[in-house]
């Protein structure tokens, strides 16, 4: 192997790919065939997630494009594209969020099991995502889905996580499976976990092991 091609490959790992956010050497954006799940995403993102390689909500845009939509989080200008979204699915539409308190706790709901809904996922921190519940009046009338998972996340990616607690994908594909949509829950947990190995791979710098 020459200098110059390992350098290259070096390069590469440091390049990150602006769909999967992963290094461009390990990109698995040609191994994602699109699906197209009956639940709507609506991804409420953070500045600084949206330019976080380690994004989860990215990744689910890239598995499910025409269900899922992303949209920044600016407290004083809210996306006009998501208010006509929860206009349009009036009484269909779901924020997802840990009932972490009382108020919460009662606003609560269960996951709907019919019909074409939406969820709003929010994609940051938690302080981040606490932050946006509070400074948005817009969700304060949306029911809220509480997801109490009884297994550990397997997004260890990053410090400060809250115990108990998933990441977006991983919110996404239990709202699929309490829907019913099992078959794309798994296709979509398979992408994660591919995301997951190469992610690694690349903080590594190598190449992922088949």
């Amino acid at each position: 192997m020459s200098d110059d091609f390992k350098i290259k490959q070096i390069s590469r790992l440091y390049e990150s790919c602006n769909k999967c956010g992963l290094p461009t050497l390990t990109c698995i954006c040609n191994n994602v065939c699109p699906i197209k799940t009956k639940s709507k995403f609506w991804i409420l993102a953070s500045e600084r997630e949206f330019h976080r390689p380690s994004s989860t909500g990215r990744l689910l845009k890239l598995i499910n494009p025409n269900s899922t939509e992303i949209f920044q989080w600016e407290r004083t200008t809210p996306s006009l594209k998501l208010l006509e979204n929860i206009t349009a699915y009036k009484g269909r539409t779901f924020l997802v969020f840990p009932a972490e308190n009382e108020d919460i706790a009662n606003k609560a709901v269960d996951i709907p099991q019919k019909g074409e809904n939406a969820f709003i996922l929010i994609d940051g921190t938690w302080n981040e995502a606490r932050k946006i519940i509070r400074k948005s009046d817009y969700l304060k009338d949306i029911p809220i889905v509480s997801i109490t998972p009884d297994y550990e996340s397997k997004f260890v990616l990053r410090r400060g996580r809250v115990e108990g607690t998933l990441c977006t994908i991983e919110a996404a594909m239990e709202i699929l499976r309490t829907a019913g949509e099992i078959e794309y829950q798994q296709t979509v947990e398979k992408y994660f976990n591919m995301f997951l190995k190469h992610y690694k791979a690349g903080a590594s710098s190598h190449l992922p092991k088949e």
